[in-house]
């Protein structure tokens, strides 16, 4: 059957239209406001010809009509259940994609952190936001990314001075709220890591309404010899959901940046990852893992941009799929012509555990130097008999034998997740 977009995306975009003539009304990020907008009409609603979208069915999402989420609140108690263990007086809260002081607890966070809603921010921090949102948005080739930037509702400024070490991690709680129609959640999230600085962020969100889309963007600026680590956690699958999750990083010298992302998927669940090492001897080291079941999505798309020597990237996402579990891995390395010495490296694992489920992978490099260490790599494959009949031979069920496997595939990447909940929590799962 041949879908018609040009009929399809009315629906969607006549709401986002309407969301966008809300929000330009007030606030005071107009014109931020207004360039990302032109920049979202010049790509368009993206369908399966736009090709980073190709394994993606989108005619589910554009015919229907989504109101932006209102500004709301709701009590304490309501979002204690969600806040990690190890984050309970450093975690910033989203209600609807509206960053909220009055629900954040921060006695935890160094007190030279400063801790803003965007909109407030502009009136100290202008050149700061403006300089790095044009950058971003002149880098921006997702369409959804671009509509973050003209929807966004109230997003979160975050800047550490030079010398801040942060010596908690921080959690990002996204909340949406019950609705009755289906809601656009559009939270934004700007973080700038003054130089010498260290600091750790997870991203969790909870969803009490399951039909929502939700379009978020985090954007990261590290200075000279700053480090972050950002983790998402994304242990709850929702069918009914539409997650488009962008992250944007640029790394001056010897800055650097590690991301651990795990999800259950959603009706549909997108990572766009864009990182750009400008600056010498800056690091990136991305990691994910996907573990779907039903018919739950997850697509990986990976950008990272080499502009300097002596720069050093790894990529390694990895996917378990079950039943019709469906899964999409687009990678890129770009080692432009100035980025001698470079190392690069990426490798994307599938394991199928069901005839119904699919994945696709697409590496790629693009080299432009000529003094550079880079590969790429990708399998797609099932469980290994030999090794469930080893197992069962030593008095395992096959069950059990197949979880085992299952899990020793997954602890290469969920061993980086330096939170002690999430461990104990797989854990009970497990048994």
């Amino acid at each position: 059957m041949t879908i018609d977009y040009a009929t399809t995306t009315d629906t969607f975009q006549t709401s986002l239209e309407h969301s966008y003539q809300l929000l330009t009304k007030t606030g005071g990020l107009q014109n931020l406001r207004s360039k990302a907008w032109e920049k979202f009409l010049e790509s368009g609603l993206p369908s399966r010809q736009n090709e980073h979208y190709r394994d993606i069915s989108l005619h589910k999402l554009y015919s229907q009509a989504y109101e932006l989420a209102k500004k709301t609140t709701i009590s304490p108690r309501d979002i204690d259940p969600h806040i990690l263990p190890e984050c309970s007086q450093s975690v910033l809260v989203f209600i609807n994609g509206y960053f909220s002081t009055d629900l954040s607890r921060i006695d935890q966070i160094p007190a030279q952190v400063i801790i803003a809603s965007l909109d407030k921010a502009m009136s100290t921090y202008a050149g700061f936001i403006t300089h790095q949102w044009n950058k971003t948005l002149k880098d921006v080739c997702d369409p959804f990314a671009a509509l973050n930037g003209a929807l966004h509702a109230d997003g979160l400024f975050l800047y550490l001075p030079p010398k801040t070490l942060v010596g908690c991690q921080i959690q990002f709680l996204n909340i949406i709220d019950e609705s009755s129609t289906p809601t656009l959640v559009v939270p934004r999230i700007q973080v700038y890591a003054g130089s010498n600085t260290k600091s750790s962020f997870i991203s969790t969100k909870a969803s009490l309404s399951p039909r929502h889309c939700l379009n978020m963007m985090v954007d990261i600026s590290l200075e000279e010899c700053s480090s972050v680590t950002y983790t998402q956690i994304e242990d709850h699958a929702l069918m009914d959901a539409w997650h488009f999750d962008s992250m944007h990083a640029t790394l001056k010298r010897d800055a650097s940046l590690k991301t651990i992302a795990v999800t259950k998927g959603a009706q549909t669940a997108r990572y766009d990852y864009h990182v750009a090492l400008i600056g010498e001897n800056a690091e990136a080291n991305l990691n994910g893992i996907w573990m779907l079941s039903e018919k739950r999505e997850a697509h990986t798309r990976v950008l990272i941009d080499h502009q300097a020597p002596n720069c050093r990237s790894m990529q390694l996402f990895k996917g378990v799929l079950n039943d019709c579990g469906r899964s999409s891995f687009e990678g890129k390395i770009i080692v432009q012509k100035p980025a001698q010495k470079t190392e690069a490296f990426q490798l994307n694992q599938n394991l199928l555990l069901n005839v119904g489920a699919h994945a696709d992978s697409r590496p790629n490099l693009e080299i432009f130097a000529d003094d550079v260490k880079a590969s790429h790599g990708s399998t797609i494959g099932q469980l290994d008999e030999e090794h469930i009949i080893y197992m069962k031979m030593r008095g395992f069920d096959e069950n059990t034998a197949k979880n085992l496997l299952v899990n020793g595939f997954c602890q290469e990447i969920t061993d980086m997740i330096s939170i002690p909940s999430f461990h104990q929590k797989k854990k009970q799962l497990d048994h």
